[in-house]
């Protein structure tokens, strides 16, 4: 009993002892740094905040940064290029919180963690990314080795396999892990560019395999079939086809392979396109089911058909996608009568304009809504660029008229706007132009407008007819004028617009001159008319049966713009 009463009283006086060490340690690191800690390898024991930032600084100041990357002993590239924004002050912050968070018992055991084995921070560092994707991509380009790849070849009957040779590769994931480490510290740096063995050692049985199912093949064909697609492979495309290392199938020639197929066989799903003319619909274009190539379903499929070495057709294999419009939904849409229509004239555009306008129509036309769905200009348009079609035409960009991909496009968004208003749909989502356009008031009053932008503007309206609504849109090219024109089924509705409403009227700045190396040297020609800068308001309701179930107020707000002649440059253009 003495002897229990003896170990206990030990044990409390070392537990005593232990607590007043660490109240002892605690408080003389009250506002202090805990030892054994440091900053991108930085020693800042027993610093204060300000102390441990300014020494930070100072060392990196000193010491500026400086990553050498060192390929076969051989300096390759500096980094001094790289712009480099350090967080100082988030790490400092840091190393103070080391040991203060948490209960008695986490603090307790992180500063005991922290005397034994320290505790390295490392300091923030935001760079460009992509700047450093590209140098390392510029380094990988003027280092690596390219392998020579093994292939077999055909003398006569005999198959053969030539051997490659291997290849060195930059690590570039391992490169740029190890640069951002090094960015981090102050002070010179040479980092051994990691690389890789890029192995071309073939694989005997593979190979085996391979020249077997070749001496099948010999004059037989493999052809593969996609709905009308069809293509048969040549014996000399299936020998390049045979993998010889651990797969069935290369994947270098197999991915050329997709590739030249891949545009006959894929296709986006489409539905069906009615046009209603006479009350009822007489034309149409029938739906499309979309298709995708199932890759690793084609590379097995393709696999076995190589190896069978038996002349067939092979189907590729496809991930359809089915249309939610078919043709022979045509008796259920309810697509029976007209229910509003907008128009518009674009007299004085230019060819480019006209152009476009007939070219937006054209993929806004036979769109068909579905019950409850909201309709978007920008969605249904897509793409507005030289690569989807549209020609260089006139367009407002930074508060100037400049040449750019798609001018004309706002004309068409804007008529489908007055035919929406029209047939009295909910407007979700509309901007006006920045200033008074002349072409949206050649045969309307002002703030009847609507601009789209992607992704900052567009033009929106719900269907909430209760069926299928078709929207058809009309172009004239010789008399620049276009209609759209929606149909679907009446639910007695009736929209009105009021006369729009016209204040804070400003006068025109000067008139505005634009080089045009489409016209020839000397000529002038107007493209924009002088425009008073205004604020615009109408009110627009729908009422049915003599209720109001919709109102809305648009408010345009237009800064003044000057008239716009476009300067013939032509014949500067052509030395």
């Amino acid at each position: 009993m003495t002897k229990l009463k003896y170990i206990l009283g030990i044990i409390i006086i070392l537990g005593l002892m232990a607590v007043a060490v660490m109240t002892g340690y605690s408080l003389a690191f009250r506002k202090l740094i805990f030892p054994r800690i440091k900053i991108a390898g930085i020693e800042v024991t027993g610093m204060n905040k300000e102390a441990a930032l300014r020494l930070v600084s100072t060392y990196f100041e000193t010491q500026p940064n400086e990553v050498i990357l060192v390929v076969e002993g051989k300096e390759v590239a500096k980094l001094n290029s790289i712009k480099t924004e350090r967080d100082d002050l988030w790490a400092v912050d840091q190393a103070l919180g080391v040991g203060r968070n948490g209960n008695i018992l986490t603090k307790i055991s992180e500063r005991v963690k922290t005397l034994v084995k320290g505790v390295e921070i490392t300091v923030p560092v935001k760079i460009d990314r992509s700047e450093l994707s590209d140098l390392v991509d510029e380094l990988a380009t003027k280092e690596d080795q390219q392998p020579v790849w093994p292939k077999l070849s055909r003398d006569g009957k005999e198959i053969k396999v030539i051997l490659g040779k291997n290849g060195v590769e930059i690590n570039k994931d391992e490169l740029t892990t190890e640069i951002l480490a090094k960015l981090a510290l102050p002070g010179r740096h040479e980092i051994r560019v990691p690389e890789k063995i890029v192995d071309t050692g073939v694989n005997k049985e593979t190979v085996a395999k391979a020249i077997a199912a070749l001496n099948k093949w010999q004059d037989k064909k493999l052809t593969l079939r996609f709905r009308d697609f069809q293509r048969s492979l040549s014996f000399d495309e299936m020998m390049t086809l045979f993998g010889l290392t651990s797969e069935t199938v290369d994947t270098n020639h197999f991915e050329s392979l997709v590739k030249s197929i891949r545009p006959a066989i894929e296709v986006e799903p489409r539905d069906a396109v009615f046009i209603f003319e006479n009350d009822k619909v007489n034309e149409f274009k029938p739906e499309i089911i979309g298709a995708t190539m199932d890759i690793p379903n084609f590379k097995e499929k393709l696999a076995q058909a190589l190896l069978a070495g038996e002349e067939k057709e092979l189907e590729v294999p496809a991930i359809l996608t089915y249309p939610k419009i078919k043709t022979g939904d045509i008796n259920n849409l309810g697509i029976k009568e007209l229910i509003g229509s907008g128009k518009s004239t674009f007299y004085h555009s230019i060819p480019g304009r006209v152009f476009n306008v007939n070219l937006a129509a054209s993929r806004v036309n036979g769109t068909l809504v579905a019950p409850g769905e909201e309709f978007s200009f920008v969605k249904t348009v897509g793409d507005i660029s030289k690569a989807t079609g549209y020609q260089t035409a006139y367009i407002i960009s930074a508060g100037r008229t400049v040449l750019g991909d798609g001018g004309g496009v706002c004309q068409v968004s804007t008529t489908t706007f007055r035919a929406a208003l029209d047939a009295g749909l909910p407007i979700t989502e509309r901007k006006a132009h920045a200033y008074r356009v002349g072409y949206y008031e050649q045969d309307s009053p002002p703030g009847i407008d609507a601009t789209v932008y992607y992704p900052s503007a567009d033009l929106k309206f719900l269907n909430d007819t209760g069926s299928y609504i078709l929207i058809q849109e009309e172009v004239d090219t010789k008399k620049l004028s276009m209609k759209v024109n929606i149909y679907g089924t009446s639910d007695g509705r009736k929209s009105t617009v009021s006369v729009p409403r016209i204040s804070n009227q400003s006068p025109p700045p000067p008139t505005m001159y634009v080089d045009d190396p489409t016209l020839p040297l000397g000529t002038t020609k107007q493209i924009d008319w002088s425009a008073w800068g205004a604020k615009v308001v109408f009110d627009y309701k729908v009422e049915r049966n003599g209720e109001s179930i919709y109102e809305k107020t648009f408010v345009s707000n237009y800064q003044p713009w000057q008239a716009i002649y476009l300067k013939g440059t032509g014949d500067l253009a052509a030395r």
